[in-house]
């Protein structure tokens, strides 16, 4: 790194030694009898010359600045060794290496410093004239090292005389000499300024580590044999449809059993069958695993080495049995496995198959596991006579599975537009759990539903389409009866497109040569028979049952929430057209205004169908599928029973029990408003700040009062009407009274959640007096209850108002809370400082959604 050269070597004035010069003329001037001249030191009084003071001192500081130059270069050669050897072991550069090749290191880095330290202490001190060399280096005619020679010869007088002369005349030149720095020019010996990296890097090393000596004294730590760590683990991984956790069976480090269930006394343990087995073994020589099933030999498991010194196993559990683990090292151990088989599901009818107002097939019932069902079926086959020749089969209808904590559940199936509906089916309900054991019913023959016709001529042409589709070979019979038709229609038969479509449809089925030509003549058939009854209602309806359909579907497949809020858009869309079309159908024809009907008379709005179609987005958001499903199922049985229902003759409401029914819409509304301005249900974009918020409490605080002073006029007329009419009710209707003036004072004290409870409670006490009012009146909802409830939830024969009670739909406040406790759950898995495990959780939790 380092070498010495250029300026520092400084060249003697004589090819002589300069000791042994100046020995030799003390001799000679000893024998000549003369005083020598000595050139030893340079001192102010100094016989050599009378070398003046300044000078002499200039001569010593020349010779300190060389030897410092000489010595500088080999003392940071030192500094350099040592420097990166403290670098390196402050930046961790020696842990990471192997203890041989650490220990290897840290040789080669002392050797180095000992070769350093003595290459300084060889470093050759200057004498005399090495020093005046250096001192009089660029100035002309070296008037020092003139000063300082002496004459070849002595004892001529005039000899003597000239050179005292020249003596004294170079005394005055030697006044201006004066000693300059040092100059060591590390540069030249190290011309890579590998002495900056070094510095650079032990600055770096020092401010990485808090503790400078404990990373030196660690490279010269000998390596130390560490015994094996002797280490079982055994988990328990059961299959994933279990809702089961992962379990930890075994677990034990150098002979310490840490698991309770790796103790000889404790019982078998039981898992459920496809569980798997991970067993891992560390330390142990020659390990080996084992299962011996029950009644069967020992089985030997294949492992594999994920890290040395560690063998991995698995083992997927079919049957009871046990497990064996041994090895060097390791007491043989045995571990009792008792499997629990997954039994098969059950599956059953809760009801017996019907049709809807509309012709679509309802199937109600009920479906058990041990842990949960994968998927379920019915699946419909056609009781042919023997030889027909069925032109199309029957499709397969998915259930819906019943919701977590229920076994029953309800799936309707628009069949109606299938060439089979209204003949004999075989209906076959099959139920598979996720271990794929299947359960099924026993054959049930049905009657499949048929859409009603009114018009007795679409009636008939459906009719015929059924007997073409189950038996090809009725053909010929099919196309005679149209033919009939078309010849005997012209009398009773309007408008001259139905006799010549069905003229066309003869004709068709007599062109077609093989069954496949057959197939188109089905679908002409079915258009046909929609034109002559529903005019031009007909493409609404298929739109309507397209477009259910395809949400059904993608409620079934998991689809992503934008998904579903995109196709229940086209479901709302759809709908609005189905009623406008019905709507203008029932208008032009009233003989056809009964045909559509709502089961029980009660009146269903279109708002109300939007509503239960918003339910069903915010419902598929959360991802609460299986609740999405069965609106839509409850959706489906609203508009098979749909009508324009006209107002039934003399069955006027009560005014009382309407203007009771208003108030409780009313406090419905105002908890839902204030719900928003709780910490739970604020969003942050009803108002903009702080006034905003005082404002809307100023606002409910006055509709609530002017509601609570409603109610105390509705009582007042209660109690002046007639005898009795007033008492049934009367201490509900006082409850509520008292309830909504609490929640007034709530709201004007800010207390927006102390206020949504007494307004809940107020509801509460306005139903019970509502239901305590009409039974008094012989309205009791308790024989409206007998009759179920429709699929919004509301008692099916209920006469009078609506009080809002006993719905199965959840409410706006329960969807709120839902929704904020998933954006929270959301926001906190977002934080990545949160613990591995909770973040797992949270992921576990967020991934239906």
């Amino acid at each position: 790194m380092y070498r010495e050269g250029g300026q520092n070597a400084a060249t003697p004035l004589s090819s002589t030694h300069f000791p042994s010069r100046v020995l030799r003329r003390t001799q000679a001037r000893e024998t000549e009898g003369k005083a020598p001249m000595t050139e030893g030191p340079l001192r102010p009084d100094s016989r050599d010359g009378d070398l003046p003071s300044a000078t002499a001192r200039a001569v010593a500081l020349s010779g300190l600045s060389l030897a410092w130059e000489r010595l500088w270069p080999r003392l940071a050669l030192v500094l350099s060794v040592l420097g990166m050897f403290l670098a390196l072991a402050w930046l961790g550069v020696f842990e990471r290496l192997p203890a041989a090749l650490r220990l290897a290191a840290a040789g080669l880095f002392a050797a180095a410093l000992l070769a350093s330290v003595v290459h300084l202490l060889r470093t050759p001190w200057p004498d005399r004239r090495q020093a005046a060399d250096r001192l009089e280096r660029g100035v002309p005619h070296r008037p020092l090292s003139a000063f300082l020679d002496h004459p070849s010869a002595t004892g001529d007088a005039l000899a003597d005389a000239l050179w005292q002369a020249h003596r004294r005349r170079l005394v005055v030149a030697l006044k201006g000499l004066k000693a300059s720095l040092p100059s060591p020019r590390l540069d030249r010996a190290d011309p890579y300024a590998l002495r900056a990296a070094v510095f650079l890097l032990l600055i770096v090393g020092f401010f990485a580590t808090p503790d400078h000596l404990g990373p030196v004294t660690a490279v010269f730590r000998p390596p130390v044999s560490i015994p094996p760590d002797i280490r079982v683990d055994i988990w328990a991984n059961p299959p994933t449809y279990t809702g089961l956790t992962p379990r930890a069976l075994v677990t034990t480090s150098n002979g310490t059993v840490v698991s309770p269930d790796a103790l000889p006394d404790a019982p078998s343990v039981t898992l459920p069958a496809g569980t798997t087995l991970a067993i891992r073994l560390a330390g142990i020589g020659s390990p080996s695993a084992a299962f011996a099933a029950e009644g069967k030999p020992p089985m030997s498991l294949d492992g594999r080495s994920p890290a040395p010194g560690q063998m991995a196993y698995e083992h997927r559990l079919a049957a009871s049995g046990r497990l064996t683990l041994g090895g060097d090292g390791l007491q043989a151990m045995e571990l009792p496995i008792a499997v629990r088989a997954d039994t098969p599901p059950a599956v059953r009818l809760a009801e017996q198959p019907a049709a809807t107002a509309r012709g679509a097939l309802r199937l109600a019932y009920a479906i058990n596991d041990d842990y949960r069902v994968a998927a379920a079926r019915a699946m419909l086959a056609p009781d042919a006579a023997e030889g027909a020749r069925p032109l199309v089969a029957l499709p397969d209808v998915t259930l819906a599975l019943p919701r977590r904590g229920v076994d029953r559940a309800v799936t309707t199936s628009d069949l109606t537009t299938h060439p089979l509906a209204g003949g004999r089916v075989r209906l076959v309900l099959e139920a598979r759990d996720d271990a794929g054991q299947v359960a099924e019913t026993p054959p049930l023959l049905i009657d499949l539903p048929a859409r009603p016709f009114r018009n007795p001529l679409a009636a008939a042409v459906v009719e015929q389409r059924r007997l073409l589709a189950s038996d090809a070979r009725q053909a010929k019979a099919v196309a005679a009866t149209f033919e009939t038709l078309g010849d005997l229609g012209a009398a009773f038969i309007d408008r001259p497109g139905e006799i010549l479509g069905l003229r066309v449809a003869r004709n068709r089925i007599l062109l077609a040569r093989d069954d496949a030509a057959l197939k188109p003549v089905l679908d002409y058939l079915w258009q046909m028979a929609l034109a002559i009854e529903a005019g031009d209602a007909a493409p609404a309806a298929e739109r309507l049952a397209a477009a259910r359909e395809a949400l059904r579907k993608a409620l079934e497949s998991g689809a992503s929430p934008e998904e579903i809020a995109r196709l229940t858009e086209e479901l709302k869309a759809a709908l609005d057209d189905y009623l406008k079309a019905m709507a203008e159908a029932a208008a032009s024809d009233p003989s056809r205004l009964s045909d559509l009907g709502q089961k029980g008379g009660e009146r269903v709005t279109s708002d109300d169908l939007k509503k239960l179609i918003d339910r069903m987005r915010q419902l598929g958001e959360l991802g609460e599928r299986d609740a999405a499903a069965e609106l839509l199922s409850q959706l489906d049985d609203i508009l098979s029973g749909l009508q324009f229902a006209q107002p039934e003759a003399g069955s006027a409401s009560d005014p009382d029990l309407d203007e009771l029914a208003d108030i409780i819409r009313r406090q419905q509304e105002l908890q839902n408003r204030t719900h928003k301005l709780t910490p739970d249900g604020y969003t942050g974009e009803e108002f903009g700040d702080d006034s905003g918020d005082q404002q809307a409490l100023q606002d409910l605080e006055r509709e609530q009062s002017a509601l609570s002073k409603r109610l105390e006029e509705l009582m007042s007329r209660l109690s002046k009407g007639a005898q009795g009419s007033g008492e049934e009710g009367k201490g509900g209707l006082e409850g509520a009274g008292r309830a909504m003036r609490d929640a007034g004072r709530n709201l004007g004290t800010g207390d927006t959640e102390s206020a949504v409870g007494n307004q809940g409670a107020a509801l509460d006490a306005l139903r019970s007096g509502a239901r305590d009012m009409m039974r008094g009146q012989g309205q009791g909802t308790a024989g409206a209850r007998e009759g179920g409830t429709d699929p919004l939830g509301r008692p099916t024969g209920r006469r009078g108002p609506d009080l809002g009670d006993d719905t199965k739909v959840p409410g706006e406040i329960e969807v709120q809370r839902a929704r904020r406790l998933l954006e929270e759950l959301r926001r906190r898995y977002a934080d990545p400082n949160r613990p591995p495990l909770e973040l797992d959780y949270l992921r576990r939790l967020i991934a239906p959604f």
